[in-house]
């Protein structure tokens, strides 16, 4: 038997993941199907296509393809963190501006003598409130997208992607 490169391994895996059974890979790649049962239980490889398909839009996404290269990998994980960092930051960045709105607002309506004048506040704190909402569904959407609020299941990672989310990284 051949040994595989690490780019037949990753079609292996993904042929895997959506279904595909060990003893058809190994009739396709020319390996055993016990080699492939195997590393799929090391690597813990799933059946459910849902993981396969997140894996695979994230290194769309993120410009990385799977390989045996550390400092690529290392690279992209860097890349895609400070992309997401970026993202956690100007959402920091754009709530004051809602809060002094609405701080201005109330601030206007207490001080306001006259019934046209608490009018005009009054509208003043339904902008406030409108920007607040139209913020925060905007930047729902956004984490969404960017995965910054994806639960991760633990019990399904390996070791390796354990000590990354112990550093303060997503696995990829």
């Amino acid at each position: 038997m051949a040994r595989l490169t690490p780019e037949q391994w990753n079609d292996i895996r993904a042929k895997f993941e959506v279904g595909a059974s060990a003893r058809e890979l190994s009739v396709i790649f020319g390996i055993s199907h016990t080699a492939i049962n195997k590393k799929a239980e090391k690597e813990g490889w799933t059946r459910s296509i849902e993981p396969a398909i997140r894996r695979k839009v994230s290194e769309k996404v993120s410009g990385y393809v799977s390989s045996d290269n550390l400092s690529k990998r290392a690279e992209a994980i860097d890349a895609e963190a400070e992309r997401r960092a970026a993202v956690i930051e100007r959402h920091r960045e754009e709530w004051p501006t809602v809060r002094e709105m609405v701080e201005a607002g109330c601030k206007t309506h207490s001080e306001a003598s006259s019934l046209e004048e608490k009018r005009i506040a009054f509208e003043d704190l339904k902008a406030a409130k409108i920007a607040s909402e139209t913020l925060k569904i905007i930047q729902d959407g956004e984490r969404k997208a960017w995965n910054l609020d994806q639960i991760v299941d633990v019990t399904t990672l390996t070791d390796e992607q354990l000590a990354a989310i112990a550093k303060g990284r997503m696995p990829v």
